[in-house]
């Protein structure tokens, strides 16, 4: 029988993105809405982030791996190191082309972990610990990029890496990742140090989710990701996740449901795995 939720981590995706969204983030973590975040190490307000995860080691800072194009992503690597990364400008590919390269097995590993290697230390140089890493567009799902980071992340001493979404409160059944997600959360599962549960509420079109996934019995930690943005965000997604995310934790502390940080994540990977609910 499946036993109440035990904690939760909310983090924040995209820190650095814009000033905008990093400033949004910064608030919602004076809120006490946030207890982690994951920062773009090459984008326009990196430095923001960057300083502010500086100021406050109390919470936990990853980093949000980008390897596709959506503004002005480019890679922190020399571009000719890893030319099935990157178009002919030496900026990363758009997301749709390269997803369907990683599926078909046409991104050398080791081109994704020179690129890795090269985002983790420009994060690390900054002087920021790393608690953690997910990624742009969720690419670490597939099998070349699990591959890449296994070999990579024992280098830098991380072991704790983003879980695939697997809970729901609307089925996506136009979602690739809906019906493959059990067979790339056990590869996740299997390397990494992980959550049993993660949802992500971007697109999630259900009002009722924040009352829904709270109260849904689940064994063990639910991580749970937000974008903020501001009212002035050109994105307006963006400014809704932002009070998703203040609303989320209010609730949830209603219910008494413990916050915690990637960075208290510290069960072996198999103890998660056993409790997984697939």
């Amino acid at each position: 029988m499946a036993t109440p939720l035990q904690a939760i981590i909310v983090n924040a995706d995209d820190f650095g993105y814009d000033q905008d969204s990093t400033q949004a983030t910064i608030d919602c973590f004076k809120a006490g809405a946030l207890t982690s975040a994951t920062i773009m190490p090459k984008m326009p307000a990196t430095e923001l982030a960057f300083k502010f995860a500086r100021e406050h080691p109390e919470h936990a800072f990853g980093v949000h791996l980008t390897f596709v194009r959506d503004t002005v992503e480019s890679p922190v690597a020399d571009p000719r190191l890893i030319p099935a990364l990157v178009g002919n400008d030496g900026a990363f590919r758009p997301s749709h082309q390269l997803r369907l390269m990683a599926l078909l097995g046409r991104i050398p590993v080791e081109q994704i972990c020179t690129e890795v290697s090269a985002q983790i230390e420009r994060v690390l140089d900054s002087g920021i610990p790393i608690s953690h890493v997910d990624s742009h567009g969720h690419l670490h799902k597939f099998k070349p990029f699990v591959a890449a980071l296994a070999k990579t992340l024992p280098r830098y001493g991380i072991s704790r890496v983003r879980n695939v979404q697997n809970q729901y409160t609307i089925k996506p059944f136009n979602s690739p990742t809906y019906w493959m997600g059990a067979f790339w959360r056990r590869r996740i599962m299997h390397h990494f140090l992980t959550t049993p549960h993660f949802f992500m509420g971007t697109n999630a079109n259900d009002p009722q989710w924040i009352e829904k996934i709270l109260a849904r019995p689940l064994n063990g930690v639910l991580e749970v990701g937000f974008h903020p943005g501001s009212p002035q965000h050109s994105e307006a997604w963006r400014n809704q996740e932002r009070l998703a995310c203040l609303a989320f934790a209010e609730q949830a502390r209603k219910r008494h449901v413990s916050f915690i940080s990637w960075n208290d994540m510290s069960v072996p990977p198999d103890v998660f795995a056993s409790r997984a609910v697939i």
